[in-house]
């Protein structure tokens, strides 16, 4: 039995004896609570919600409005937010602030907090001007508090700043950021950790409005790397060199974007060993680079690593071995191995017809590309077959009749003769 069963066969034994002596007690609540987040470790994301809500209710008739409801109603909202329980994580943000405002006043570092975490809640669910107003609130209430040249001033320009972001308004983004890093450098000097968040959002920022020429993007990105790098902090090293790839491959720098994605691979590998799924992720990333650089027979190595690992952490007939065919299949396709590439499209869509949910843009493409091999070697019905289960799929998908992988598809079922040429990425 492992440590998270050990600790919910302890707790769910600890609420049958509270319910039993105690009833709907604040002990049960916390017993509830507590079996709430290690479902929700595990996955369990129903259960975890049951439990959670239970034991919200018993907290809410309890403890009446007092500090100590304050903090269950924020650690619940927290375990809510990350259940995707958007509607109740927001609810008990917004008892939490009337509780705290009520009890300590509007102008108190407390309400300053929940304003600044139910801001960044609403900018998740794209409550964009509620989101803003609590960010403003947070800042004023700060501002007030500690001058405008705090941390926590800094903290919430940052957060305001991330959610212009993502709203596209990259002016007033830019204007937070930069504010968020003059109070971090100042106060904490040019290495800080949350300097080298700030810098990586910046360059991610110039990445969104598509500058990707010059120093512009690049230098807010390589100084974050520096400070990751120097604070030790692996995900988010993975993180900037992701965005850096990205501006190596806008820029079509293909040898830049390898040699990043090599580095990326490399620190999955030192964080979590050969055989973690995001090595995988890494192989593929890498992989997809050398297949657009045109190195193919590279690519075949890292889809053969991705392969090897994917089976051995879901099994072979899980999607995730799907997606690694089809890489690997396109590859030989494009290699004139049109043998080889047929029995791996046939394995793929014998995978993919085991699942239950309804295809995707992958699976068309695959049927598309079955269609062509088919065509090649003279199989002319089951290419007509194949060629029209992927046209169904992409009008399943919404795609109108005059989008160009509609029209090629068409054309494709009009074409006759031996004059037509294998396309295998149109």
């Amino acid at each position: 039995m492992g440590k998270l069963e050990t600790a919910l066969d302890h707790f769910q034994r600890c609420l049958l004896q509270r319910r039993k002596l105690l009833g709907f007690h604040v002990d049960v609540a916390n017993v509830l609570y507590e079996m709430a987040t290690i479902f929700s470790q595990q996955d369990q994301a129903n259960i975890a919600v049951q439990c959670l809500t239970e034991s919200d209710r018993i907290w809410k008739a309890k403890l009446k409005d007092n500090e100590k409801l304050i903090s269950h109603l924020l650690l619940s909202g927290k375990l809510c937010k990350s259940l995707m329980c958007y509607k109740a994580a927001e609810e008990n943000y917004e008892q939490a602030l009337e509780l705290a405002i009520v009890i300590y006043g509007q102008d108190s570092e407390l309400v300053a907090q929940i304003l600044l975490t139910l801001g960044e809640l609403l900018h998740e669910i794209n409550q964009m001007e509620q989101s803003l107003f609590c960010f403003d609130e947070s800042i004023r209430v700060r501002t007030k508090l500690y001058g405008p040249d705090s941390a926590s001033v800094g903290q919430a320009e940052y957060s305001k700043g991330v959610a212009l972001l993502f709203s596209g308004d990259f002016e007033d983004a830019s204007n937070c950021l930069n504010r968020a890093l003059t109070i971090r450098e100042q106060l904490y000097g040019p290495m800080d950790v949350d300097v080298g968040d700030i810098l990586n959002t910046m360059g991610f920022m110039k990445l969104r409005m598509g500058n990707v020429d010059g120093g512009e993007v690049l230098h807010p990105l390589c100084k974050a790397l520096e400070i990751r790098r120097a604070i030790g902090n692996k995900a988010k090293v993975v993180s900037t060199l992701q965005n850096i790839a990205s501006v190596y491959k806008k820029r079509k720098d293909y040898a830049a974007c390898l040699e990043t994605h090599a580095e990326i691979l490399a620190v999955r590998q030192e964080d979590f060993g050969m055989d973690d799924v995001r090595v995988s992720d890494a192989w593929m990333s890498l992989g997809n680079i050398q297949t657009i650089a045109g190195k193919l027979d590279e690519a075949l190595v890292s889809y053969e690593q991705a392969l090897r690992i994917r089976t051995l952490i879901n099994g072979y007939h899980a999607t995730e071995v799907a997606q690694v065919l089809f890489k690997i299949g396109s590859i030989h396709a494009r290699q004139n191995r049109y043998d080889e590439a047929k029995q791996l499209f046939e394995e793929y869509m014998r995978i993919r017809a085991e699942e239950e949910d309804d295809p995707d843009e992958e699976m068309a493409q695959a049927l598309t590309l079955m269609g062509d091999l088919q065509r090649e070697s003279n199989e002319k019905s089951k290419a007509q077959v194949n060629w029209m289960s992927a046209l169904e799929v992409y009008q399943q998908l919404g795609y109108p009749d005059d989008h160009p992988k509609v029209i090629k598809l068409k054309a494709r079922q009009g074409s006759k003769g031996s004059s037509f040429s294998l396309n295998f990425f149109s």
